[in-house]
């Protein structure tokens, strides 16, 4: 188990050329990167990431024994390809604020510190274009990394088997469904709680209008265990919420079974904790 940090940037040309003669290797765009303590490029790098404004986000990095030996897993995508539909929109609270929201999720509960709380899914999430995968084949997009999207053969071959079920993602401008990309259904919530312990907290808020708590954890342990039997999920989400201010989200776990078949088709895309 080491720290090292994520690095998110819309990187144009010029930036990629001069990343990849410190050997790092992104794509133009919207891409992710790890620089770890021990690069010999590191200042030089960390110079680029302060210079650039770039967004940098310390990160542990489990061995793949740690991981082996997890039940199961949180996920997160490291592949991020733009922002969903529409960016900014004439609409009434909350969808002034959460334009990208509107006719995708019914809103459950409001509050102007705190944002919303997403109810049933009703729609698709809507993007500009298809996305630009690169290497991966699994990813989301900003503002909605608690969904998980995936390339409809990927979806066929590893989830669809498990009983997991996608969504269309729709093309914005048009509202037809995009042919390169699908989202990914949960199977469920948890039936258990995480074991959630006092040193792994960083920040609680408490939202009493909503009867939640949302938490921030620190990132330099192993994520929080089940404190039973969550259910036989092999993709769902929390019971408890993640976040800070205006974001509120469950977190996404996957089982061991699933890990496994990830890796056998070295699929990329995602992190693991």
């Amino acid at each position: 188990m080491k720290i090292k940090y994520r690095i998110t940037n819309s990187f144009d040309k010029e930036q990629v050329f001069i990343l990849e003669k410190l050997g790092i290797e992104v794509e133009v765009g919207y891409d992710n990167f790890y620089l770890y303590e021990d690069n010999i490029h590191f200042a030089e790098i960390e110079k680029l990431v302060i210079e650039w404004g770039m967004g940098s986000y310390p990160e542990t990095e489990f061995s793949e024994s740690d991981r082996e030996k997890a039940v199961y897993l949180n996920i997160s995508p490291t592949k991020i390809f733009g922002y969903p539909q529409p960016e900014d929109a004439e609409y009434e609270y909350p969808f002034d604020i959460y334009p990208y929201l509107k006719d995708v999720f019914e809103i459950a509960k409001t509050d102007l510190e705190y944002g919303v709380l997403k109810g049933k899914q009703i729609g698709g999430f809507r993007l500009k274009k298809e996305p630009n995968w690169g290497r991966s084949s699994i990813g989301s997009a900003h503002w909605i990394s608690d969904f998980i999207f995936a390339k409809p053969e990927v979806y066929q071959e590893i989830f669809q088997p498990l009983g997991i079920k996608c969504m269309p993602v729709l093309e914005y401008n048009t509202k037809k469904e995009l042919k390169t990309v699908v989202q990914l259904v949960p199977q469920g919530i948890a039936k258990a709680n995480l074991n959630i312990k006092q040193e792994q907290i960083n920040e609680i808020q408490e939202v009493e209008s909503w009867g939640i708590k949302k938490y921030i954890l620190f990132d330099n342990d192993y994520y929080p265990s089940f404190d039973s039997n969550p259910g036989d999920f092999d993709f769902f989400v929390t019971q408890e919420y993640f976040g800070s201010g205006g974001i509120t989200n469950r977190e996404v776990i996957i089982s061991q079974k699933l890990y496994r078949l990830l890796k056998k088709h070295k699929i990329k895309g995602l992190y693991y904790s």
